[in-house]
């Protein structure tokens, strides 16, 4: 397997697939001169571009696919990226930048602390934010603007639904434990997590649940041990992981030297996606299950995600492309059928097109929920067989549930309510 450069993933993309047999409503609109410039806001550089640059590769992607085909009433859709580090300061600093070129449609922003300082600026700038992986709950409830929108899940949906998969797949797994940074969105995930199994293993394995403390981590920690040392302690026998990218390859290696995997019978990953596999090859770990934004091979009969897929390994050889790739792909086709739909590029007409709209996806069907702006989607998990090819794993097995089944009702302004917190 082709390792991915960080050059292929920011270079520009040129693909001549057709839109308008995709799903994607194109023709005259409205007259208006010059590109319809979009701006990305993600991590471009440090740890976090592992993530960022994929997100920025897939809106490239979208746009030029739209260009192949003509543009929206001739006019093309321009990417403008800047890097915002993965914080919430850099991000402001860089949108203002933006609002400074006339750039308002905005779209990135994959973490909770970026959206959270993006926010209070939207409306008075003037300014649209699509959210491309950013899943606290917060943000579609006590911190909701009328500006914001996600395209992803959340964590009500995204965890609760990993626990549903436990449920299923290891109904004799009945104690858990955890480990994930002492944040927001860390502790948000586990509260879904731990709602989750105690609905599904009553209601599923037939089976009651129990649940050990978690342990707390920092971001960018290099030694786990001490945490390492206390999750073997517990009683748990499945043990659910939300650290990171670089954090979550170090605490699996050196967790395999204290015994990590023979401890835990099963692994239910946040949010590492491919990273882990390709990052330990040979030394993957059994039993792991990650929630993935986007699993390719579960729509290649979608015209959108064949596409995506397709110029994915030609421009990098890798075959595995991560979820965050479908996130900025998908943003961009959100803002060219609003903008389509309203005939204007003003922040107010987006919006209201924006509002309870269903368009097509490399994921399939979306629908932005009016009254908060949560988008409705399928929720994809995977996992991998240990010791297969080249690569020293596979995919093994993939379940997708519908968003319908695990959204939580709307409440913008309100904190989430979990069902057995």
């Amino acid at each position: 397997m082709k390792d991915i450069s960080r050059r292929s993933l920011l270079a520009g993309v040129s693909v001549g697939a057709a839109l308008t047999g995709m799903g994607l409503k194109l023709g005259p609109a409205f007259a208006q001169e010059g590109p319809i410039k979009l701006g990305f806001l993600g991590p471009l550089s440090g740890a976090q571009e592992i993530n960022g640059a994929p997100a920025l590769m897939g809106a490239k992607i979208a746009a030029a696919q739209i260009n192949a085909a003509g543009g929206i009433n001739g006019r093309m859709i321009e990417i403008v990226a800047r890097d915002d580090k993965a914080t919430g300061q850099e991000a402001v600093a860089q949108a203002q930048a933006l609002f400074g070129e006339g750039v308002r449609l905005i779209l990135g922003s994959i973490q909770t602390a970026v959206v959270l300082a993006l926010a209070p600026l939207l409306e008075q700038n003037n300014a649209v934010l699509i959210s491309c992986a950013a899943v606290a709950d917060s943000l579609t409830h006590e911190e909701f603007v009328p500006n914001y929108f996600r395209i992803s899940d959340n964590s009500y949906m995204r965890y609760r639904g990993l626990a549903k998969v436990m449920a299923e797949k290891y109904p004799d797994i009945t104690t858990w434990t955890g480990i994930f940074p002492d944040a927001a969105y860390g502790h948000q995930s586990w509260d879904g997590f731990t709602d989750g199994l105690k609905e599904f293993y009553p209601s599923i394995a037939k089976k009651d649940v129990q649940i050990s403390d978690p342990v707390l981590t920092k971001f960018g920690a290099t030694d786990f041990k001490s945490q390492l040392n206390s999750l073997v302690r517990s009683p748990a026998t499945g043990l659910f992981n939300n650290t990171n990218g670089s954090d979550a390859v170090t605490l699996l290696a050196q967790g395999a030297n204290l015994g990590l995997t023979r401890k835990f019978q099963a692994i239910a990953d946040g949010a590492n996606e491919f990273n882990v596999p390709k990052a330990l090859g040979a030394r993957m770990v059994p039993n792991f299950w990650t929630a993935i934004h986007w699993y390719f091979g579960g729509y290649q009969d979608n015209p959108h995600g064949k596409a995506l897929y397709e110029e994915y390994v030609k421009q990098t050889g890798d075959k595995f492309p991560p979820g965050y790739l479908e996130q900025g792909h998908a943003a961009v086709l959100a803002y060219a059928n609003a903008i389509r739909a309203a005939g204007d590029t003003q922040s107010a007409a987006v919006i209201k097109a924006l509002e309870g709209m269903e368009f097509d996806t490399a994921k399939g069907k979306r629908i932005f929920r009016k009254e908060d702006h949560q988008a409705i989607l399928d929720l994809n998990y995977i996992t991998f067989a240990t010791g297969e090819g080249d690569a020293g794993w596979s995919v093994s097995d993939f379940v997708r549930t519908p968003g319908t089944e695990l959204i939580e009702p709307p409440a913008p302004g309100v904190p989430v309510e979990f069902k057995f917190k």
